[in-house]
C-alpha cells in the first residue's frame, strides 16, 4: 500500500528539489528571433543528428534542381518521341508482313522461273513444223521433251530438225534422234505405195530467266502470260526496296 507522506521533510525547512523541465522555446510565447537563435544553438550542439541527414536532404535538393532543364527537355520531345515509338511499331509490322510475302513468293516463284512454258514449247513447235512433216504424238515437261513426227522425204525431216534445235528454249546439243524408220504407204491420188520416214526425236529444254521469258512471251503474243510475269516481277522489286 502506498503511503502517500514525506517523513524527510517533516518539521524540515528544507524544500523538496524537482528536475526543472527543459525549456522549449518552440512551443512557447517567445519571439521569433528567440525560437530561431533556439534552433541555431541546438543544430550545433547535436551535430551528429542534424548534420548527415542535413547533407543528405541538401544533396537531394541540388539534383533536384540540376533535373530541372533535363526534365524539361525530356518534357518538350516527349510527343516526338512517342511519334518516333509509333513509327517504330510500323515499320516493325510492315517488315512482318513483307516477309510473310516474301515467303508466299518465294513458294510461287517456281512457276515462273521453272526451264519453260507449255505455251512457249508449243509455240516454237508450231513454227518449226514445215510443209510436208507431221507430228504424230509428243509429250513435254520440264524435264525434256519427246515426239513422234514423220514427213515422206528426209529434207523435211531435216527442215524441221534444223528448225527445231534452233529454238530459244531447245538445249541444241542435248536433242537426239532415237530412231528413223521407212513405211510404205499407199498415196491417195496413186495406187502406187509412197516411202513415208518416221522419226523419233528426244532432247530437253533450256532454263530460261526471267528476262528472256518475257521477250519470248512478246514475240509469242502470249499477252495474258506476259501481264502475270511483268506483276510478279514488280511485286518482287518493291519488295527488295
Amino acid at each position: 500500500m502506498r503511503i502517500n507522506y514525506n517523513f524527510a521533510f517533516k518539521d524540515s525547512k528544507l524544500t523538496p528539489w524537482e528536475r526543472p523541465a527543459a525549456n522549449n522555446l518552440l512551443i512557447s510565447d517567445a519571439s521569433l528571433d528567440k525560437k530561431l537563435l533556439f534552433i541555431y544553438k541546438e543544430f550545433n550542439s547535436n551535430k551528429i543528428l542534424y548534420y548527415p541527414s542535413t547533407i543528405v536532404l541538401a544533396l537531394a535538393l541540388v539534383l533536384q534542381i540540376c533535373n530541372l532543364y533535363p526534365q524539361r527537355i525530356v518534357k518538350k520531345f516527349r510527343s516526338e518521341h512517342n511519334k518516333y515509338q509509333n513509327m517504330v511499331i510500323k515499320l516493325r509490322n510492315l517488315n512482318s508482313s513483307k516477309q510473310k510475302i516474301n515467303n508466299r513468293i518465294s513458294n510461287i516463284e517456281q512457276f515462273f522461273t521453272q526451264p519453260t512454258t507449255s505455251y512457249l514449247f508449243s509455240y516454237f513447235l508450231q513454227n518449226s513444223v514445215p510443209k510436208g512433216v507431221q507430228i504424230n504424238s509428243y509429250a513435254f515437261s520440264d524435264n525434256g521433251f519427246e515426239m513422234n513426227v514423220s514427213a515422206f522425204n528426209i529434207d523435211s525431216l531435216n527442215e524441221f530438225v534444223t528448225l527445231f534445235i534452233e529454238s530459244p528454249i531447245i538445249l541444241k546439243d542435248s536433242v537426239i534422234i532415237n530412231q528413223l524408220s521407212r513405211n510404205e504407204t499407199v498415196n491417195s491420188d496413186s495406187s502406187l505405195p509412197s516411202p513415208k520416214l518416221d522419226m523419233e526425236i528426244y532432247g530437253q529444254v533450256r532454263k530460261i530467266n526471267i528476262k528472256t521469258r518475257e521477250k519470248l512471251y512478246l514475240e509469242s503474243e502470249a499477252d495474258g502470260l506476259l501481264k502475270k510475269l511483268k506483276r510478279f516481277n514488280n511485286l518482287k522489286q518493291k519488295l527488295r526496296s
